[in-house]
């Protein structure tokens, strides 16, 4: 390796970290953004307090999780290039001691060419975690800007509620008039009454009057005789007008006493007419509070959703990503069986050198003892190697009979997840059928509470009937609560079985893959000794043939095979263990990004359903707001008819009222007349 090649890689390298370092400073500014923005309040908006159930802060977590990946990636790449460097050096240092061949020097190349293009896949890999950061900033830029959006329009709706209050004390003012002017109009009616029935008194007594006037004239040739009996009338009328005068005292103190009655009995319908609108008003508050836990209810249940289809898509991308990691392990067997094959030919080529030094070597035949002597130790290696695979093999069956055990216990917990996911989904369709339920009876309860709301305006006599229909519309509501309560707490078991088992399945399957991996690793260790067996024996009949009398020669050639198979074979576990941790952290991160990225797109789902739903809310609330317009407007309308018609009701009274008192004062001015009248005839 040339100082070229080696600046080439250690900057490929430094581009990755860089990648990687901002990052996380991007990561890092993105939460110094979001401290600093205001978090708005409103009554519309969770508390921590309302989401105690089945909620933590979601958009912190996901950023401390991609932190974490970061960090894991980062030191993941730190020990890739500080094996690289050793690697480098190593191959460096054999380079300056020993020439080799063109076959190990290409064979080098094209590992070192395989591992600048796991560099470079790792590179893009990182630079696209990079991209999904600044779209995850750009999509945080977004909520807020959505959640200021939200505010403006909750500000609104309460600029909207104060308005409707101001109308609801207005109606109230105007409802309270026409109970005055009502009973202002009562009165007139019960003075009017009680005026006519005094001039049909005075009328009967006149005609009276006139008639015995009338007597009295064709009588004037018997007044004498009739003196007496004129005396007795006169002495009964007196007796008559006395009594009328009490009757006229005792009906205008029994009016006095009618008229305050009147004025208490206004008094206690205007509290009681209080009383039921305070009702009312707390009718509506508690019929706003239950929309409101409603509707929490709802996108409490609309989360819940959304993560178990989460969870279910992230089920298969793990299943996708072990399809994916089998392809890639018969990939990596297919390439170790390549490099095992150029190995075997860097074997024979040596062989094929150490024969040429046996030719050359042959006229040393006189350690013939050192050869046995060798051969013994070459038996006993192979005893040693011999039993080392029996027990290898035992090894080997013993761990099949585990991942055997091991897939039994996985199909097991998957039966068992079946079941549980179809006790899930039945539960589910309870719960979807128990809440439609609860909304119909709210719905009922609410047009029933509207419906008595209208009738009390009109008749207030029905206030206990309301209080009882509110008593069992609110015990109603106390039991749908429970209800819910009830079924949410057997999701929230249900849930939790289901994440146990999740986690069951998924220790389950990483020490499958442990097991599979240790597996091909005892394989492959198994077939190297095997090959190194049969290289072993090979030479050994080599060297009882032909070299008997080489063996110091063929002692520092096998040396040198040795040591240089036992490097090579070094540096492949070093290179394998390297490009599997450096795929494993890359099948990581890419994992953890795909999860990311869903879990933004189903937020930004949700908000977009929020922002969907507050704008249907604003739309009735407006809708509202122009219904109430039109009615305070018919409202003030009728006011105003009946505010005239009493006017010209009163006006008409008025003018009757003036009538009788002129007819009163014509008919007493006669009155007067004939009292002088007959005082001058007695005279």
């Amino acid at each position: 390796m040339s100082a070229d090649n080696r600046t080439e890689s250690t900057l490929g390298f430094s581009s990755t970290r860089d990648d990687l370092t901002l990052c996380y400073g991007d990561l890092e500014a993105s939460k110094e953004s979001e401290r600093k923005l205001p978090k708005h309040s409103s009554p519309y908006r969770r508390t921590p307090v309302d989401d105690n159930y089945c909620r933590v802060d979601f958009a912190e977590r996901d950023q401390s999780q991609l932190m974490k990946t970061l960090l894991e990636a980062e030191a993941a790449a730190n020990n890739a290039a500080v094996q690289l460097v050793s690697f480098k050096d190593t191959m460096d240092d054999e380079f300056e001691e020993s020439h080799l061949s063109v076959t190990d020097t290409r064979q080098v190349s094209r590992q070192r060419g395989l591992l600048l293009e796991k560099l470079e896949a790792f590179k893009r890999i990182n630079r696209s975690v990079r991209q999904k950061l600044k779209r995850l900033q750009e999509a945080e830029a977004d909520r807020l800007a959505i959640d200021k959006q939200i505010d403006i329009l909750l500000n609104k709706i309460t600029q909207a509620e104060s308005d409707n209050v101001n109308l609801k004390r207005d109606l109230n003012n105007t409802e309270n008039q026409l109970g005055e002017l009502m009973s202002l109009r009562r009165k007139e009616q019960e003075s009017t009454e009680t005026a006519l029935q005094a001039g049909r008194t005075v009328e009967t007594t006149r005609a009276r009057l006139q008639g015995q006037l009338h007597l009295k004239e064709a009588e004037n040739n018997r007044l004498t005789a009739q003196l007496r009996a004129l005396e007795r009338t006169l002495t009964e009328q007196k007796m008559q007008m006395e009594d009328l005068k009490a009757a006229i005292t005792a009906q205008s103190v029994k009016m006095a006493q009618d008229k305050e009655a009147l004025i208490k009995a206004t008094h206690a319908q205007k509290q009681r007419a209080k009383r039921f609108e305070a009702a009312v008003d707390k009718c509506y508050a508690q019929l706003k509070e239950k929309e409101i836990e409603l509707a929490r209810a709802l996108s409490e249940r609309d989360s819940w959703r959304l993560q178990q289809e989460q969870q279910s898509e992230d089920q298969h991308g793990l299943v996708s990503q072990i399809e994916l990691l089998k392809c890639h392990t018969t990939d990596l067997t297919a390439r170790l069986q390549r490099e095992r094959d150029e190995l075997t030919t860097a074997n024979l080529t040596a062989m094929e050198r150490v024969e040429r030094l046996s030719v050359e070597n042959r006229a040393l035949n006189s350690d013939n003892a050192r050869i046995k002597e060798s051969i013994s130790v070459c038996e006993q290696q192979l005893a040693q190697c011999e039993a080392a695979q029996t027990e290898q093999s035992l090894l080997s069956e013993e761990r099949q009979h585990q991942t055997q055990r091991h897939q039994s216990q996985v199909a097991a917990l998957q039966t068992e997840v079946d079941d549980l996911r179809i006790k899930y989904q039945s539960l589910v369709r309870e719960t979807e059928g128990e809440r439609g339920r609860k909304d119909e009876e709210v719905e009922k309860a609410r047009r029933g509470l509207l419906r008595r709301v209208q009738e009390l305006e009109v008749y207030p006599e029905l206030l206990e009937a309301a209080d009882q229909s509110l008593s069992k519309s609110q015990e109603t509501l106390g039991r749908s609560q429970k209800r819910s309560a009830e079924k949410s707490e057997s999701v929230r078991l249900l849930q939790v079985q289901l994440d146990s088992q999740s986690e069951r399945l998924k220790t389950s399957g990483d020490m499958r893959n442990s097991i599979q991996e240790a597996n091909a690793l005892l394989e492959e260790q198994i077939t190297s000794l095997e090959k190194e067996m049969e290289v072993q024996h090979q030479e050994n009949v080599g060297l009882v043939r032909q070299l008997a009398g080489q063996d110091e020669a063929l002692s520092y050639g096998s040396r040198q095979l040795d040591q240089r198979s036992a490097e090579c074979h070094a540096l492949s576990t070093q290179l394998e263990a390297a490009m599997s941790h450096v795929s494993q952290q890359v099948s990581h991160v890419k994992g953890k990004a795909v999860s990311r990225e869903d879990a933004l797109q189903t937020k930004i789902k949700e908000l977009e359903a929020e922002k969907g739903r507050r704008d249907s809310e604003l739309k009735l609330l407006r809708q509202s707001m122009l219904s109430t317009e039109n009615k305070f407007e018919v409202r003030l309308k009728d006011l105003q008819r009946s505010l005239d018609q009493s006017e010209s009701h009163k006006q008409s009274i008025q003018s009757y009222v003036d009538f009788l008192k002129n007819s009163y004062a014509t008919m007493f001015d006669e009155g007067v007349q004939l009292s002088s009248y007959h005082s001058y005839f007695l005279k």
